[in-house]
């Protein structure tokens, strides 16, 4: 797989609506350090499934480092990818995957540009290449946090924040999203051709932070929903078809005073149909595991 270096997360806040938003501060903590820096870990892949059947990419391992500083509008995740999580055997992926994830008060932002060319199929003990199948979506999610006085997301997914005292909260959102599917046209494989699918829609859910002790902290969140659209051609047309979302995040957190270690999760599932009528699951999963610590300065002052 060639390398790829993408950017993960740029968040760009409103300083007048940081303002506006306070926290209750017997739920959420600050630190007191000027900013925090981060290296982490982790993997991306888009999956594919059509007919119980899975066709996964060789995508890779990244790593990466960020920073972040508080009361400003700066803070950013830069990864690269180091190596194929599989071998030559299982053939080349070519992938461009970029994210945007943004942890806010009241909002969480979701972005991402996703394409990916050559899947395999593995199936006991068969190992069938699809080098020329290719997978593209480009989607925009924002989630509404009711209780965002109390539940911290930048606490569970960012660490720039603490979480005191366990808080949930009912979430509710939206997205806009765009996919375009290529066959491969040197196997038999979906017999259809190219196609585009855009769809809107609408989601609910719930997130809970439980604060285990004075250093672990665990959070599920999770949303489910419907989008409406169709192929491109047929929305022309005025048809629209009924898709089912799913998306689930997760962390557990372990933090000192100065520093912390994560786990996180974050699974997008959507569902397309092709105009033959086939219908096609697709699964966008992130793992990443990342090391941040809260400092004054990034060097040290002399004297």
């Amino acid at each position: 797989m060639s390398l790829r270096f993408f950017i993960i997360t740029i968040l760009i806040l409103s300083t007048a609506s940081a303002f506006a938003q306070q926290a209750d501060s017997a739920y959420i903590g600050s630190y007191p350090q000027k900013l925090w820096m981060t290296g982490y870990a982790s993997t991306n892949t888009l999956q594919l499934e059509n007919n119980n059947t899975t066709f996964s990419p060789n995508y890779p391992i990244n790593a990466g480092i960020g920073l972040g500083i508080r009361n400003t509008m700066v803070n950013f995740l830069l990864g690269h990818s180091i190596v194929p999580l599989k071998g030559n055997k299982y053939g080349k992926t070519k992938a461009i995957d970029l994210q945007v994830h943004s942890y806010g008060r009241h909002y969480l932002i979701d972005l991402y540009y996703q394409k990916y060319r050559g899947f395999f199929h593995e199936d006991e003990n068969v190992l069938r290449l699809y080098p020329g199948l290719s997978v593209r979506q480009v989607g925009a999610e924002g989630t509404y946090i009711f209780n965002g006085n109390k539940y911290s997301a930048k606490a569970a997914f960012e660490q720039s924040e603490k979480q005191n005292l366990s808080a949930g909260s009912f979430l509710l959102g939206g997205g806009a999203y765009w996919h375009r599917l290529v066959p491969d046209a040197e196997q038999e494989l979906f017999h259809g051709e190219p196609f585009n699918n855009m769809q809107l829609g609408v989601n609910a859910g719930y997130a809970y932070s439980w604060v285990v002790d004075r250093q672990w902290l665990v959070t599920g969140m999770a949303t489910t929903g419907a989008n409406f659209g169709n192929e491109t051609e047929r929305l022309k047309k005025g048809r629209f078809k009924l898709y089912p979302t799913v998306m689930a995040r997760a962390s557990s957190v372990y933090h000192k005073d100065d520093w912390s270690v994560a786990f996180s999760m974050l699974i997008n599932n959507k569902t397309t149909y092709a105009p033959t009528g086939d219908s096609f699951n697709l699964m966008a999963l992130n793992m990443q595991l990342s090391y941040v610590r809260q400092l004054n300065h990034i060097f040290k002052k002399k004297g």
